[in-house]
């Protein structure tokens, strides 16, 4: 993959017009599983580095790995959270945090904060699920948004691009959510979405390009590029 990380960072210091003490801009997108979300994001972010002086990057679960490498963490520390399929994804972590098995739960925790949040503070990036709509909540320049669509859609998506039968996409949508919420429950607590996203946008019943725009327009509309 080479050094994604020091790449991003090189461009970020070459490119950096504004004062060092401000934060971002940057935008996190959550999604429903199934809902695709990352196909959002990588529009988003060619469009807005079409448009800017500056190279937006989106920051998925491939750019953390190598970002942890460089940031000097245990790799194996990050593997069982990020690696894997997707229907694996913190399903062992969840599991040590509901039984208090583990006395590194804190430190898994801190990992994810400072890696996800190093990038939300560099700015130029869009930043897809882990947990970054809360990670990043307090940064003024940020915008959050959450990707959802109807169960069937979701598991005709799986089905389809898995290659599973509908039952066994059905059995992998309720697991990997289930493993998602129980993730999302150790940062946002009971805090509804409404006071979480900027905008919430519904996968079956708008397009890709539709939804994208729609973030770009509200990204320009807040002067993020």
């Amino acid at each position: 993959m080479g050094n994604i990380f020091l790449e991003y960072m090189n461009l970020r210091s070459m490119t950096e017009h504004v004062s060092k003490t401000e934060l971002g801009p940057v935008i996190t997108i959550s999604r429903q599983y199934g809902s695709y979300a990352s196909e959002i994001a990588e529009g988003v972010t060619a469009k807005l580095s079409e448009i800017s002086s500056r190279k937006w990057l989106r920051v998925t679960k491939e750019v953390i790995e190598e970002s942890a490498k460089n940031l000097e963490v245990n790799p194996k520390e990050i593997a069982h959270i990020f690696g894997g399929e997707e229907k694996q994804f913190l399903g062992d972590i969840i599991i040590s945090f509901s039984k208090k098995k583990y006395a590194a739960d804190s430190h898994i925790i801190k990992t994810i904060k400072k890696i996800v949040r190093n990038y939300a503070e560099q700015g130029d990036c869009v930043i897809v699920g882990r947990a970054g709509c809360m990670i990043a909540q307090d940064i003024a320049k940020s915008l959050h948004f959450k990707i959802i669509a109807p169960m069937e859609f979701r598991v005709s998506s799986i089905s389809r691009r898995l290659n599973l039968s509908e039952s066994d996409a059905g059995k992998r949508v309720l697991e990997t959510e289930k493993h998602r919420e129980s993730f999302m429950q150790f940062f946002k607590g009971d805090r509804p979405d409404s006071e979480i996203f900027d905008a919430v946008y519904n996968r079956s019943r708008m397009t890709t390009e539709e939804i994208v725009n729609s973030i770009v327009n509200l990204a320009q509309a807040r002067e993020f590029v």
